[in-house]
């Protein structure tokens, strides 16, 4: 047994002293075999950038007021001249235009991409009123609507743009259809809800009184400050149906409703304003719970000013 023990002991040193002799890439390759492979880092994926098209409608609205004050006949080194050469580089300029073509302002009011890289953009110019010759002094238009063709350098990215033609006088564009309207039943003015409204716009308007007061738990509405108004007359409710027509209806009853309001200012002008609201019944009385002009009315915890006290 002793024996057995003693050889197992030397063998036991006889491979550490062969470890250390073999040398420092023996214990390398040791610790390596005994520790678990390391993984490789993940792949890092590259996503390219989209780049949003370039809006021509600037480049033509401010060409159209460059070329509307531009005259072939002026000084070719004009600074206004030199302006729209580096625009339309090929463009014929207007000549002899004096005061007709006194531009006011130009916007652009609509554009329409017609192949990649080429737009067509609408562009409005105000002008004083003139006569026109065979109408009254004073009926000539003040509007008139120029097309401008306009070209990207890069196909439509975010290069600079070239207008490549003189523009095209056109006819305005015409309004959208905006369909019936589903404020279809007029409330009465001595009303109920005529009433209560009649006393919210004097409060949000003109600030006679809390707006808070007016308004439905939960809804915030900040009155407006600045405008100057003495006085505000409701006009017209409409309402979307007919449950504002009599006496005040159940807790909880809401509608929605377009207001008109001639507000007059300190100084005697008058101001027809228009709202769209939603109300909603509580307590006998009609409270706002909604402005739907602009902005809708911020809802939060609690009511400004105590609305629905």
């Amino acid at each position: 047994m002793a024996r057995r023990s003693a050889r197992r002991v030397s063998l036991v040193r006889a491979g550490v002293w062969t470890v250390f002799a073999a040398g420092p890439v023996a214990l390398l390759v040791a610790v390596a075999a005994s520790s678990p492979p390391v993984p490789p880092p993940p792949a890092r994926t590259t996503v390219a950038a989209t780049s949003q098209a370039a809006d021509p409608a600037g480049v033509a609205e401010l060409f159209c007021d460059l070329w509307l004050r531009a005259d072939a006949g002026a000084d070719a080194a004009s600074a206004t001249v030199r302006a729209v050469r580096s625009l339309a580089p090929d463009v014929a300029l207007p000549e002899g235009l004096g005061q007709s073509g006194a531009v006011l302002r130009t916007t652009a009011v609509r554009s329409a991409q017609l192949t990649r890289g080429t737009w067509s953009v609408v562009v409005a110019a105000q002008f004083p009123s003139a006569t026109v010759e065979g109408t009254k002094a004073g009926t000539g238009r003040t509007v008139r609507y120029f097309a401008v063709p306009v070209a990207s350098s890069d196909a439509g990215s975010a290069g600079g743009f070239t207008v490549t033609g003189a523009p095209a006088e056109v006819t305005g564009p015409g309004g959208a259809g905006t369909g019936a309207s589903k404020f279809t039943t007029a409330l009465p003015d001595d009303g109920a809800l005529a009433a209560s409204l009649g006393e919210f716009f004097n409060a949000y308007l003109v600030g006679v009184g809390e707006v808070g007061r007016y308004l439905a738990p939960g809804t915030r509405l900040e009155p407006v400050l600045g405008a100057g108004y003495a006085s505000v007359d409701v006009e017209e409710v409409l309402a979307e149906s007919d449950e504002a027509e009599g006496a005040v209806p159940v807790d909880g009853t809401r509608i929605r409703v377009r207001v008109s309001v001639r507000a007059v200012d300190a100084a005697g002008g008058r101001w027809p304003l228009a709202y769209e609201l939603s109300v909603t019944s509580r307590s006998g009385r009609w409270e706002v719970s909604a402005l739907r002009s602009g902005a809708d009315a911020a809802v939060g915890a609690g009511a400004v000013g105590g609305a629905g006290k």
